[in-house]
């Protein structure tokens, strides 16, 4: 890769690791409803004038039911329980957490998707050494009580849902603007989460921090990372692109610790290190001979369709 595209992708790995510690932030005024609402729509803000200008919409809208129920598993859900479960755990814990999503791919892969299934030694290697990560987390990170346990929990489930949309959009929108389901995400979150914002509404303004905070990370980490994400896949591919999910947890401890002033634990350290080499060796799979992408290609017009899978990985 080039120096821009290693600069773009470290860029995008901070800004998705930034997620978690904003949203600590914006909840110590806002409802959790509220900040899924503020970031989406702020997003959605951002995105919608580009996928209009470059009609990324209409092949997404086809079948409307269809991609309202993609988006509401690949986005609205995970949204909700990663929001809310930050209310009882850590930035870094989170973003560790949320980190695991790549290894829930794989597992799924077990039952849902045969093609995409981890191969040989390296996937099983892989499964068992993330989960362990993730057993070493719940048993010491959020052994604290049972709110940490609470949150750790919604905030799997959110990990799990991004996953299990990841697949969706693989399978019914292979060939479809990566753009146009991004945005549709948004819009579709945005109308689903804007009543039961409005139910929970502070009666008094939110602080200067956690407006701020609420407004960084809808237009910078959740819009503008989203149209960063996409230019990267069409420049450097999809497989090299999905390095930055790997790296945003890091991210996440480090402006935990440095801003939030967030305890890191050995045991979270170790967890993290379990989980992201857990999740590369369980996403490895075998490559394609040329006949099989002879095929493929012919089949799904080479359109790039791996893109569309990693999706549900921004947070």
């Amino acid at each position: 890769m080039t120096r821009r595209s290693w600069i773009d992708l470290v860029v995008l790995s901070a800004l998705w690791g930034a997620v978690y510690p904003l949203i600590t932030v914006a909840l110590r005024d806002l409802p959790p409803a509220l900040v899924v609402l503020g970031r989406v729509l702020l997003a959605a803000l951002l995105l919608l004038p580009l996928a209009v200008r470059r009609d990324a919409l209409r092949p997404v809208w086809r079948n409307p039911r269809a991609i309202i129920e993609t988006v509401l598993v690949q986005s609205t859900a995970p949204l909700l329980l990663l929001t809310y479960g930050q209310q009882y755990v850590s930035a870094s814990v989170a973003g560790i957490l949320v980190g695991a999503q790549p290894l829930f791919v794989a597992l799924l892969a077990l039952r849902f998707a045969p093609d995409e299934r981890p191969q040989g030694w390296r996937g099983l290697t892989g499964i068992i050494l993330g989960l362990a990560g993730l057993v070493m987390l719940f048993g010491v990170d959020l052994s604290g009580g049972r709110t940490a346990l609470l949150g750790g929990t919604l905030i799997l489930a959110a990990a799990l849902c991004y996953a299990a949309g990841a697949m969706m959009i693989h399978r019914r929108y292979a060939e479809a603007p990566p753009l146009g389901v991004a945005t549709s995400a948004m819009l579709v979150t945005t109308a689903a989460v804007v009543v039961p914002a409005s139910v929970t509404a502070p009666i008094r303004l939110p602080g200067v921090d956690a407006t701020a905070a609420l407004l960084v990370l809808g237009i910078v980490c959740t819009g503008a990372t989203l149209a960063l994400f996409y230019a990267l896949i069409i420049r450097v591919g999809p497989a090299r692109a999905a390095l930055a999910f790997y790296l945003s947890p890091a991210f996440a401890v480090a402006f935990g610790v440095i801003f939030l002033r967030e305890q890191i634990s050995l045991a979270a350290i170790l967890g993290l290190g379990a989980i992201v080499v857990g999740s590369v060796l369980a996403a490895h799979h075998s490559e394609p001979t040329p006949q099989r992408t002879k095929e493929a290609d012919a089949e799904h017009g080479d359109t790039g369709h791996e893109s569309d899978s990693e999706l549900g990985d921004a947070g």
